[in-house]
C-alpha cells in the first residue's frame, strides 16, 4: 500500500488546521513551517481542498483556512478522493481489451482486486481527521 505525498501533505495540512481550528483561520505559511511542507505544492492541494468543500478561505489580515465541517465529518477517503487524479488500488478494470497483458474477463483476479479495493475504501471512510489529530496528540 503506497500513500502519495498528496494525500500525505493533504493530511498534514487538514490535521494543522483542525488542532488550531478554535483559534481561527491559520495562514498556509503557519501550516507549511509548522509541517515543514512545501508551500506552491501544498497551496495546489489547498486549492483541491476546497473545491471538494473539506476547507474554506478566510480573506484578511487574520485570514487563512478552517476546517469546513468538523473534524469528525472528514474521512481519510474525502482527502484522497480530493487530492488524488485517481486512487483506486485496481489495475484492472471494464476496460482490459486496452491492456496488452490482461487475460480478459471473466477473470478471478478482476473479482479479487475489486474485493480488496472495495475494503480498502471502507477503511479509508472508517478513519477521521479527528481520529487521526487525536493520534497526534
Amino acid at each position: 500500500m503506497h500513500i502519495s505525498t498528496k494525500t500525505e501533505y493533504a493530511v498534514r495540512g487538514l490535521a494543522e488546521i483542525g488542532k488550531h481550528q478554535q483559534e481561527g483561520p491559520i495562514s498556509i505559511v503557519e501550516i507549511c513551517n509548522r509541517q515543514k511542507l512545501p508551500k506552491k505544492y501544498t497551496e495546489q492541494l489547498f486549492r483541491k481542498l476546497r473545491s471538494a468543500e473539506l476547507i474554506s478561505s478566510v480573506q484578511g489580515a487574520k485570514g487563512g483556512y478552517i476546517l469546513a465541517k468538523e473534524a469528525n465529518e472528514i474521512t481519510l477517503n474525502d482527502i484522497m478522493h480530493a487530492v488524488e487524479e485517481n486512487i483506486s488500488q485496481v489495475n484492472c478494470d471494464e476496460n482490459y481489451q486496452s491492456r496488452e497483458y490482461c487475460i480478459g474477463l471473466p477473470c478471478g483476479f478482476y473479482e479479487l482486486w475489486n474485493e480488496i479495493d472495495e475494503h480498502l475504501d471502507a477503511y479509508f471512510n472508517s478513519i477521521t481527521l479527528k481520529h487521526i489529530i487525536e493520534k497526534l496528540n
